[in-house]
């Protein structure tokens, strides 16, 4: 026997007619004629085009909420992520030190895992590694330390207030 489990749909499986905020659902647990399992999900008017041939295998209701648009949010704290990199490089009163380092460093990681930034090899040191910003052109001296488990926690702990 096939399954073809699919995450919970946004529109009814028969008539595709958007949910509503706050709608009970009918989710059902269905063979059909080929024998494959398959979830349907229903608004109540659309159970009634269920195909005779259909084996309802299980069945039960939920209340449909629709999840939030998290993507603008992402990219506010990734501008955020980014200005705090520039700022890490531009500002004359930033403290010196293995500590401004180190959030250097792992700033450039995650912007350089979101592909905001890049390494440039043939420039890039033992100690030090030169990305390139993408959309700007421009390039940074990252220094390299030695990052333990429990740096890179409370950086991150850091980094939350920060962007969030």
């Amino acid at each position: 026997m096939e399954w073809e489990i699919k995450p919970f749909g946004k529109e009814s499986s028969f008539s595709g007619n958007p949910f509503i905020d706050g709608e009970e659902i009918h989710c059902l647990l269905i063979k059909n004629e080929e024998g494959v399992l398959v979830r349907a999900d229903l608004q109540e008017k659309d159970i009634e085009n269920l195909n005779a041939n259909s084996v309802i295998m299980g069945r039960w209701k939920r209340v449909f909420e629709q999840a939030p648009d998290t993507r603008e949010e992402n990219l506010k704290q990734q501008r955020t992520l980014e200005d705090l990199f520039f700022s890490l490089f531009e500002v004359e009163q930033a403290l010196q030190g293995d500590e401004t380092d180190t959030l250097k460093q792992i700033v450039g990681l995650m912007l350089e895992r979101k592909r905001i930034i890049r390494r440039l090899p043939g420039k890039s040191a033992t100690n030090a590694i030169t990305c390139l910003h993408v959309k700007s052109r421009r390039e940074f001296v990252v220094p390299v330390l030695e990052i333990t488990p429990k740096v890179v926690m409370g950086v991150q702990e850091k980094l939350q207030v920060l962007i969030s």
